[in-house]
């Protein structure tokens, strides 16, 4: 009875080491590196914007120590989206026209982990670098912007990752974006993204 006890606590312990040591294995930490494929909602916060749309984003990092990520990101974020009826004035018909605004950000990006349990990890970013504008807006402007430019800019955001199979898991980031619009004011939007998570060795 005595060695059984024994036995069982043994085990408990081991355990209980196991447990324990899933951050080595299981959680981005030094020397690896991350990657987020991310699907998001994002909408301008100017004047003349319209309703959000979703996007694509992507993000790609080392970690240089068991809580400081920095990499590389970039996306597609529909920031604009609304329909517009009118006469035609040709047909004198009514028609319908889908305005749209797009951000394709290309920055440099850094995230401090902070870790609260084996499986999840909370963390704060900021980036930097240069906003592509992509408008589709039939002659109109929103927050200053008419035609296509480059913008440099940069966003803050929080967010947490959950790594539910050791080397894989799910995340969820807000971040806010802002840049200077080429002589005009500056432009911001606002963006939630679910994120599917790796890690590689």
């Amino acid at each position: 009875m005595k060695s059984r006890s024994l036995f069982s606590g043994a085990l408990l312990f081991l355990f209980t080491c196991m447990i324990f040591s899933v951050p080595a294995f299981g959680q981005a930490n030094s020397g690896k590196a991350v990657i987020h494929l991310g699907g998001s909602y994002s909408k301008a916060l100017v004047d003349d914007a319209g309703a959000g749309f979703f996007g694509a984003d992507v993000f790609a990092g080392k970690m240089i120590t068991n809580s400081l990520c920095v990499g590389f990101t970039a996306g597609y974020d529909m920031v604009h989206y609304e329909t517009t009826d009118f006469i035609d004035p040709l047909t004198n018909e009514p028609e319908s026209f889908n305005e749209r605004l797009a951000m394709v950000p290309f920055l440099v990006k850094a995230k401090y982990y902070l870790t609260l349990s084996p499986m999840l990890q909370v963390y704060g970013a900021a980036a930097g670098g240069v906003y592509r504008s992509i408008p589709s807006l039939g002659g109109n402007e929103v927050g200053t912007i008419k035609t296509a430019c480059n913008s440099p800019g940069g966003s803050i955001s929080i967010g947490l990752d959950y790594w539910f199979l050791l080397t894989t898991g799910v995340g969820f980031e807000v971040e806010y974006h802002m840049f200077k619009v080429p002589d005009g004011d500056m432009f911001s939007y606002v963006q939630a993204r679910v994120d599917y998570s790796l890690i590689k060795f």
